[in-house]
C-alpha cells in the first residue's frame, strides 16, 4: 500500500510539474503571435510604401526618356521639312517607331488631323484635339497616362514649328508602360510571397528563441537533476544568461562539481590501493623467481659444470670427424644455453640500484655498437646513428642503459635474419630526451603488443628467447623515471621510443653523483 501511494504521489508531482511548465509555454505563444503580427504589419507597410516610391521613379524615368526622344524628333522634323524632303520624314518615323518601348509616333496639324503617323492611324484626331490645342496655345509640352486598347500608355505632345506650310504642328510620342507594369507586378508578388516567407521565418525564430529562453532551461535543469540522481555526475547546465535561471544553473553546476570531485578522490584512492597491491604482487613474483633461480643455480649449476667439464675432456681426445664428438659438442652447447638461462633468471630477479652519473647518450651508444660490431657485420646489419650536435647529458646508470640498447639491438637482429638496416635517432624535447630504435624486421602482431613487456612472454620460436629481455628493459627505464613505447606493423618493422629525463633532478632512484663515466664506455661522435 505504501508503494502504491508513493507512486500516486510521484504521478501527482509529475502532473504538477507539467502544469507549472504550461504557464511559460502559453506566455511564449502569446509573445510570439503579437511580435510576429507587429513586425508583419510594419514590414508590409514599409515595402508597399517603397513600391509606390519606386513606381514614381520608374514613370519619371519614362517621362524623361520620352521627352528626350520627342525633343530629338522635333529638331529632326524641322530640319527635314526645311529641306523639303518629306520621304525622309517618313523613314525617320519608322526608325523611331522601331525603338524599344515606342508604340507610335504621330504628327498632327493644328486642327487635329494627322499629317504623318507610324504606324499609320486615322482614328486618333478626335481624342487628341483638346490636348493639341492646349500645346499650340501654351507652346509647352504636355504628357499624361491613358488607357488604350486595355493597356496603359504614356502620351507626350510637343510643339513643332513650321511643320506644314510654315504652320506649327504637334508631335505625339506614345510609349507603352507594360514593362513598368510587369516590374511593379513582380515587385507586388515579391512583397506578398516575401512577406509570407518572412512571417513564417520570424514565427519560427520567435518560437525557437522563446522555447530556448523560457521552457528549455527549466526542462534541462530537471533532466540534469534526474541524471545526477541516477549516479551520473557529468551533466552541466550552460550558463549563458544573468537572470534567476542563470544563477540557478551556476549553483547547480557547483553542486555537481563538488560531488564529482568527491567521487574522483574516492576513485583515486582506490586506484592507488590497486596499484600498491599490483606492485606487491610483482615484488612477490620477483622474490619467487629469485628463490627459484638461486635454487636452480645451486642445485643444477654444479652438476652442469661437472657434465660440461667431462664432455670437454672427452672432446679433447677425439678426432674432429668422430660422430661421438659431434654429440659431445651438442651436449656442451646445450649446457651453455641452460647456464645462460639461469644467469638471466638471476639477473632478472636481483634488485640492482642504479648508479646514476651524468653521461652522454653518444658514449653509451658508441660502447654498445663497439660490443656488437662483430655480430652486426656477421649478420649484414647496418646501423644508422642520427644524434644532433649539442645533445644534453642524461642522468642515468650507463651500464643499465647500455643493457637496454644491447637488448633492443639483439631483438632487431633476430627480427632481420637476412640483414637490413637499424636506425637509432635522438631528439631533445623540453625536459625529456626521446631515443628511437627502428628496425625493418618482421614486426609484432597488434594483439601481442600489450603483452611484450610481461615477464616470460616472447614471440620468438621455442629455444630462441626467454621472454625476459623487454621486461628487463621496461624495468630499467621505469627506474630512471622514464617510459618506453612501441609501434609495429607486421612485415614492415618495429620502432621502440624511449623517453628519459634530461635533467638530473628529474631522474628517479638514488641521488645523482657528478662523477666521471666508468671505464669501457668510449667516446663517440654525434654526427
Amino acid at each position: 500500500m505504501k508503494r502504491v501511494g508513493g507512486r500516486k504521489g510521484a504521478d501527482h508531482e509529475g502532473r504538477d510539474e507539467a502544469g507549472r511548465l504550461a504557464g511559460p509555454e502559453h506566455f511564449g505563444t502569446k509573445l510570439v503571435v503579437s511580435l510576429v503580427l507587429s513586425i508583419m504589419v510594419l514590414m508590409v507597410g514599409y515595402r508597399y510604401w517603397r513600391l509606390l516610391e519606386w513606381r514614381k521613379i520608374l514613370f519619371s524615368q519614362q517621362a524623361r526618356k520620352v521627352h528626350a526622344v520627342s525633343r530629338t524628333l522635333q529638331v529632326a522634323i524641322e530640319n527635314t521639312l526645311k529641306r523639303g524632303r518629306w520621304e525622309d520624314l517618313e523613314s525617320l518615323f519608322r526608325e523611331v517607331q522601331d525603338l524599344s518601348g515606342i508604340d507610335r509616333v504621330t504628327l498632327f496639324r493644328g486642327d487635329g488631323s494627322i499629317l504623318l503617323s507610324s504606324p499609320p492611324s486615322a482614328t486618333r484626331a478626335a481624342v487628341s484635339v483638346p490636348t493639341i490645342q492646349r500645346v499650340l496655345k501654351e507652346k509647352k509640352p504636355e504628357g499624361f497616362l491613358g488607357k488604350e486598347e486595355g493597356q496603359q500608355r504614356f502620351h507626350y505632345f510637343t510643339l513643332v514649328r513650321r511643320a506644314w506650310h510654315g504652320s506649327p504642328s504637334v508631335l505625339e510620342v506614345v510609349v507603352s508602360t507594360s514593362l513598368i507594369e510587369q516590374i511593379l507586378a513582380t515587385r507586388r508578388s515579391e512583397i506578398i510571397f516575401g512577406g509570407l516567407f518572412m512571417g513564417v521565418l520570424i514565427l519560427s525564430l520567435s518560437w525557437y528563441f522563446t522555447r530556448r529562453n523560457i521552457s528549455r532551461p527549466i526542462a534541462q535543469l530537471i533532466r540534469s537533476a534526474r541524471t545526477i540522481g541516477s549516479g551520473d555526475l557529468s551533466p552541466r547546465i550552460p550558463v549563458n544568461r544573468k537572470d534567476e535561471l542563470g544563477s540557478l544553473a551556476v549553483e547547480f553546476n557547483r553542486m555537481a562539481e563538488g560531488l564529482e570531485r568527491a567521487r574522483d578522490r574516492l576513485l583515486e584512492a582506490t586506484k592507488r590501493k590497486i596499484e600498491l597491491e599490483r606492485q606487491l604482487q610483482h615484488s612477490e613474483k620477483l622474490a619467487a623467481v629469485g628463490r627459484l633461480a638461486a635454487g636452480l643455480a645451486h642445485e643444477i649449476g654444479t652438476p652442469l659444470n661437472v657434465i660440461s667439464g667431462r664432455a670437454e675432456y672427452l672432446l679433447a681426445d677425439m678426432e674432429e670427424e668422430d660422430p661421438k664428438a659431434r654429440s659431445l659438442r651438442t651436449i656442451v652447447v646445450q649446457i651453455e644455453r641452460i647456464t645462460r638461462i639461469i644467469d638471466r633468471l638471476l639477473g632478472y630477479a636481483r634488485a640492482h640500484s642504479p648508479q646514476i652519473v651524468l653521461t652522454s647518450l653518444a658514449r653509451v651508444l658508441s660502447s654498445v655498437l663497439a660490443l656488437l660490431d662483430h655480430e652486426l657485420d656477421r649478420r649484414g646489419i647496418q646501423v644508422e646513428l642520427k644524434l644532433p650536435p649539442g645533445l644534453p647529458h642524461l642522468a642515468v646508470d650507463p651500464h643499465m642503459l647500455q643493457q637496454v640498447f644491447i637488448n633492443l639491438l639483439l631483438n632487431a637482429l633476430d627480427a632481420m635474419p637476412e640483414g637490413d638496416r637499424v636506425r637509432i635517432a635522438a631528439e631533445a624535447r623540453n625536459d625529456w630526451m626521446e631515443v628511437s630504435v627502428e628496425d625493418a624486421g618482421c614486426g609484432i602482431p597488434a594483439a601481442d603488443i600489450p603483452r611484450i613487456f610481461d615477464p616470460f612472454f616472447t614471440t620468438k620460436k621455442p629455444g630462441k628467447g626467454t621472454g625476459l629481455g623487454l621486461s628487463v628493459i621496461s624495468g630499467i627505464i621505469q627506474e630512471h623515471g622514464g617510459r618506453i613505447e612501441v609501434t609495429s606493423q607486421v612485415g614492415v618493422g618495429t620502432t621502440f621510443r624511449i623517453h628519459l629525463p634530461r635533467y638530473p633532478d628529474q631522474a628517479s632512484g638514488p641521488a645523482i653523483h657528478l662523477a666521471t663515466l666508468p671505464d669501457g664506455l668510449p667516446e663517440a661522435s654525434s654526427d
